[in-house]
């Protein structure tokens, strides 16, 4: 009987110029370029199943994704949030380039189990993805800006119509690459909710279509939009959000429904929350969170919203 080839697990800490491998089988670590030459005949000089632990760095870490794919390895991409809680977890002091990679290879190695795989998306995507982060970075950059000169007796009039002319031109090549990967439909689904605009609704869009989502508890939790409850005994904590994922997706839903509250049930909805005791911030997010769940119950089900009536209808 043949004997099971094991897998190699690496860890890998991204910098710009430099990326810090850690074995786990061996306890070597090696230092490489992040040049797609040099990772390509590293990895070219491995034998056996590789699984990476690589933790996301702006868009250093694609390279190396990238070759390892091409390679045949099984490749995670592990949330910082997440490795920084495990750190804590397993009492790990130090913080160094090769403690951080034989951090995620351990990592890898005790919980691959409950990871997901990273699925490379079409470039396309990717790039949708890319133009919603600098989206959100210019509209940051307009708000400190406004911000920071409302005392101030200077006019920034011209800078913020060029703010504007910017923000038009990434709205443009988004819809346009929503166009390309066919994803146009659900787009449009998504803009007849209520209070649901051409920016959240690509936003909507392109995570839902960032992986397979087991339901829309699922796609919330995603969003960050989910609730971690802390309880023990007779104490009880306070319900807080999880904020996993990207701000930006939160921000643009927390934005939406307040417009939302135009149409009645949302409205309804809204005092009902108010009801029970929330702040108003809560009740707010609280709808934000149901603006999701119907967008992903409309892209899901192929149906857009029926602002008549209780129920949802297939779009024409």
């Amino acid at each position: 009987m043949a004997k099971p080839v094991e897998k190699i697990t690496l860890g890998v800490d991204v910098a710009k110029d430099q990326l810090v491998v850690s074995n786990a089988q061996t306890e070597d670590t090696t230092n490489l370029p992040n040049q797609p030459a040099a990772i390509k005949a590293w990895l070219n000089m491995l034998h056996g199943l590789l699984r990476i632990a690589i933790e996301p760095t702006s868009h250093y870490h694609m390279d190396f994704v990238e070759a390892a794919l091409a390679r045949g390895a099984e490749v995670y991409l592990i949330n910082p949030r997440q490795l920084a809680h495990y750190r804590q977890a397993v009492n790990v002091r130090n913080k160094t380039d090769p403690a951080d990679a034989r951090l995620l290879a351990r990592y890898l190695e005790h919980e691959g189990a409950l990871l997901r795989p990273f699925q490379p998306q079409d470039r396309r995507a990717q790039q949708l993805w890319a133009l919603l982060k600098r989206r959100a970075t210019a509209v940051q950059s307009r708000q400190q800006l406004q911000q920071s000169f409302s005392q101030v007796r200077i006019s920034i009039r011209a800078l913020l119509t060029q703010f504007q002319q910017l923000l038009l031109r990434l709205d443009q090549q988004i819809q346009q690459l929503i166009r390309e990967l066919g994803w146009w439909p659900d787009y449009q689904r998504c803009l007849t909710i209520p209070g649901i605009g051409p920016a959240n609704a690509a936003a909507l869009v392109a995570a839902y279509h960032r992986g397979a989502f087991a339901g829309s508890n699922a796609f919330v939790a995603y969003l960050g939009l989910d609730i971690r409850l802390r309880e023990s005994g007779k104490y009880k904590g306070k319900s807080k959000l999880t904020k996993q994922g990207e701000p930006e997706l939160r921000r643009l839903l927390y934005c939406g429904a307040k417009p939302a509250t135009t149409h009645q049930r949302f409205a309804d909805y809204r005092q009902r929350q108010l009801a029970k005791g929330l702040s108003k911030i809560a009740a707010r997010v609280a709808l934000a969170r149901k603006l999701a769940r119907i967008a992903f119950t409309l892209m899901s089900r192929q149906q857009s919203f029926n602002k008549q009536g209780i129920t949802y209808c297939t779009a024409p």
